[in-house]
């Protein structure tokens, strides 16, 4: 029979942290789950480590480095669950994580999308931030920030097929935010406040080491994406200026701190104001002033 879930875990180069993200997982008190593992080419010892897993849930697959989006995409491909939930490969899951889920649609439904909460901890397990509920809905938070990591969100299989991550490279660490974007102009992002999981920080963490001219390449196109979204602006009217005139303002600050390319940071403040004036306003427009003189 089916599984009620599918967990789809791309990994690359992750054989030292996957082991516990596995045990993780398969500690869940809803059991009702296959764990996908998706090896996006690694070159160290991942699939050693994975044969060491016997429990029959596990289905591991092995293809050419492709990036984290399109190794979600390869495993949402052959889910057999009724949701997909792409957990991070260096992430805790706890043992609540499927069973609040499962609880919320045997009682509202099959809905969309779910989310639930989480936290996100430092190396010595201190507590940084906890990301479990919000006063604006999740569907306008999105507008302005991504709280939400891959982990949290539930996607009824369906619609994540018709939706699939883009898997252009350049938009690797903001790919997940962009999809979201995609769905909330189509669907509701129903909220569970419970946290499910935590986020550990580290110093290998994409979000750590991305380098100025990567940001700057990935939230050009990131916001080119959001122009070309009909959807969007017919669900949000106004909105796409105002997130490109963000996008430029982001590449602007990430370059003046960088202190390198002050020309190319300039033009895309100008850019900014020319997609949406209002943006002299907002705090990252004044901070990229500041940095700028």
């Amino acid at each position: 029979m089916a599984p009620f879930f599918s967990i789809i875990v791309p990994c690359y180069n992750r054989a030292d942290s996957l082991a516990a993200t596995v045990r993780c997982i398969l500690e869940q008190h809803e059991d009702d789950f296959e764990l996908i593992l998706v090896d996006d080419g690694s070159r160290d010892n991942t699939q050693e480590v994975i044969a060491e897993f016997t429990d029959p849930r596990i289905r591991y697959f092995f293809k050419e480095n492709g990036e984290r989006g399109a190794a979600r995409n390869y495993g949402a491909l052959r889910a057999r669950g009724q949701y997909l939930n792409f957990f991070d490969s260096d992430d805790e899951m706890y043992p609540n994580h499927l069973q609040v889920v499962k609880d919320y649609i045997a009682e509202k439904g099959k809905v969309e999308i779910i989310h639930t909460g989480y936290e996100r901890l430092d190396w010595n397990g201190r507590l940084i931030a906890e990301f479990c509920q919000w006063n604006t809905p999740t569907n306008e938070v999105l507008l302005y920030d991504n709280p939400l990591a891959c982990n949290t969100v539930f996607v009824r299989t369906d619609i994540a097929l018709a939706n699939p991550f883009v898997e252009d490279r350049r938009l690797a660490s903001a790919e997940d935010w962009e999809l979201w974007l995609r769905l909330a102009s189509q669907y509701t992002f129903h909220s569970i406040h419970a946290k499910t999981f935590c986020l550990r920080e580290h110093e290998e963490r994409s979000l750590n080491t991305i380098a100025p001219e990567t940001v700057r390449q990935r939230d050009e196109l990131f916001g080119q994406l959001v122009q070309a979204n009909r959807t969007f602006a017919q669900r949000y009217p106004g909105h796409v200026g105002q997130f490109v005139a963000d996008r430029y303002t982001f590449i602007t600050l990430t370059l003046a701190l960088s202190k390198d390319n002050r020309g190319t940071a300039l033009k895309y403040l100008w850019r900014a104001i020319q997609q949406d004036p209002t943006v002299i306003w907002r705090r990252r427009f004044l901070a990229s002033i500041k940095h700028l003189l």
